[in-house]
């Protein structure tokens, strides 16, 4: 499967007038409903903004650079009214591509994903492009007077990187829909969720929150799950699929490294950690166990350090304190767990050795249970629904019956008689 530049279709998008700048042509992205046309919009901007990266780099070149603007994101980018969404776990059964409609379960979950990472990577852009330090998320350095407040512009590379992210999540939405269609079936026939943006929402006020949750952990769990889905497309017969999510993969393993690359870079620029070469174990800020209360619910995130005695790397202490810090955040704000096993080779090309994530495997006992209750909830909720017109109808009957009988007139006491005895209170 050879990866066209642009689509066929993006040449009949356009941006209209006015919408110049590069935020600007995000957020209008993020407010585009239809899916195919916001995948051919982000194709259309990843060509115009490579082509300005080199009117940027050659001065000599006669093409017109893309300024980058300034632009608010939505807090929510719009999606078809035709989609139906359901909550995360409560959808369609995907199984293990043993049949056809399994296959195209997954490749439509997988479309879905890709839909809400062009979103993610354009809404980086238009809400950490320009940022203060309490939007960073990062402690002080040095307590310095006014620096909170201070704000910041991330380097022209930050922009490059999450253009090329959005342009890789759109070919992917791309190529998966065609793989869809070309089996009968269409983006929007199943339901859908928005998982992947409920973390975009949690880390909406930090930017260093967003790097460490939305890429180098939930992404660098694609990498661990996706070989295996290969591999049962391949067994499957369907190699054209099989083939194509190796190329997504591969790409998936350079958007884990781009987070990991911003999440060092705020650490450096505004923490202070960026030098130091004392070596010190790398279970260095997470050996031990170490209880915390996340939610408040009475579920427990331990710290448990995996790494079989005596076999650690060393790290130097910058990398020491980079891990650290990505665990007290991982920690703060993703509601998930780490489970084992991992793809190490390929979080160790997106920057992540295992003294990064495996101190963070998460126990989580309760998980389980309260996963249950929740769908015997819904169950019961939806028998509840079901019955109730009946319901309804019946006491609707009984409150009509209940107001006739208050509503009719009181009996009229016979009138006195001199000759009735009276009674015995009165004789007593």
């Amino acid at each position: 499967m050879e990866t066209p530049s642009i689509s066929p279709a993006a040449v009949l998008v356009q941006f209209p007038p006015g919408c110049d700048s590069l935020l600007d042509r995000c957020v209008l992205i993020m407010h585009t409903m239809d899916p195919i046309e916001k995948a051919d919009l982000t194709l259309l901007l990843g060509e115009q903004w490579r082509a300005s990266i080199g009117a940027r780099e050659d001065m000599h070149r006669s093409i017109q650079t893309m300024d980058i603007g300034r632009a608010n994101p939505p807090d929510k980018p719009l999606r078809h009214e035709g989609l139906e969404f359901v909550r995360p776990g409560f959808g369609v059964k995907v199984g293990k591509a043993g049949s056809l409609s399994s296959r195209i379960a997954i490749l439509h979950a997988l479309a879905n994903v890709e839909q809400w990472a062009i979103d993610t990577a354009l809404d980086n852009m238009a809400r950490f492009g320009y940022y203060t330090q309490a939007i960073a998320g990062t402690a002080l350095k040095n307590q310095i007077e006014h620096e909170e407040t201070q704000e910041f512009r991330m380097p022209n590379k930050f922009f490059d990187d999450f253009v090329q992210m959005a342009s890789d999540e759109a070919k992917h939405f791309k190529w998966l829909n065609e793989r869809l269609e070309s089996q009968g079936a269409h983006y929007g026939d199943l339901p859908v969720h928005a998982s992947i943006w409920d973390s975009c929402t949690d880390t909406a006020k930090s930017a260093l929150a967003r790097m460490a949750v939305v890429h180098m952990t939930i992404e660098s769990r694609g990498l661990d799950v996706n070989p295996a889905t290969i591999a049962r497309f391949d067994r499957s017969g369907d190699q054209d699929s099989a083939k194509m999510l190796q190329k997504i993969h591969e790409d998936e393993v350079t958007h884990v490294q781009i987070g990991h690359r911003w999440f060092c870079y705020l650490l450096k620029r505004h923490e202070g950690i960026g030098s130091g070469s004392e070596a010190i174990p790398a279970s260095f800020g997470a050996s031990g166990s170490q209880d915390i209360d996340q939610d408040g619910d009475g579920d427990l995130y331990e710290f448990r350090q995996v790494i079989p005695e005596g076999q650690e790397d060393t790290v130097d202490l910058v990398e020491a304190q980079r891990r650290k810090r990505f665990q007290e955040v991982v920690v703060q704000y993703f509601k998930g767990a780490l489970k084992p096993p991992f793809n190490t080779v390929d979080r160790e090309k997106g920057g992540l050795t295992r003294g990064w994530y495996e101190p963070l495997v998460v126990v989580r006992e309760r998980s389980g249970l309260k996963l249950a209750i929740r769908r015997a909830a819904d169950k019961k909720a939806k028998e509840a629904e079901a019955a109730a017109p009946a319901s309804t109808a019946t006491e609707g009957l009984v409150d009509s019956g209940a107001s006739s009988v208050q509503s009719a007139p009181e009996p009229v006491a016979p009138a006195s008689n001199s000759q009735t005895a009276p009674s015995t209170d009165a004789q007593a």
